[in-house]
């Protein structure tokens, strides 16, 4: 596995409509991205320990304003524990 497009939504009734698009139109790196959904009030360190058993290169997160407290809590865990890996921010 390269490259992780990982979000927190609201809901497990929720999805990623944004991370889909990016995976839809990943090209040839498509076969090697793969796409983790969580939920806000997961624990950090789960989080990270089922992102980092992916053993990606790159991590991509959608951020929204009802995830970015615990997508910053996420990202400074997984640079503590895995510097070597990039992390991607976006969102709208």
């Amino acid at each position: 596995m390269t490259i992780l497009l990982a979000t927190l939504n609201a809901r497990y009734a929720h999805a990623s409509l944004g991370l889909r698009y990016l995976l839809a139109n990943m090209g040839p790196l498509q076969e090697q991205t793969a796409l983790m959904e969580f939920v806000i009030g997961a624990k950090t360190t789960e989080v990270v320990e089922r992102l980092l058993a992916r053993k990606p290169r790159i991590v991509g997160f959608g951020v929204y304003i009802w995830n970015v407290e615990e997508t910053t809590k996420i990202v400074a865990m997984l640079k503590r524990v895995a510097p070597e890996v990039t992390v991607v921010l976006g969102g709208p």
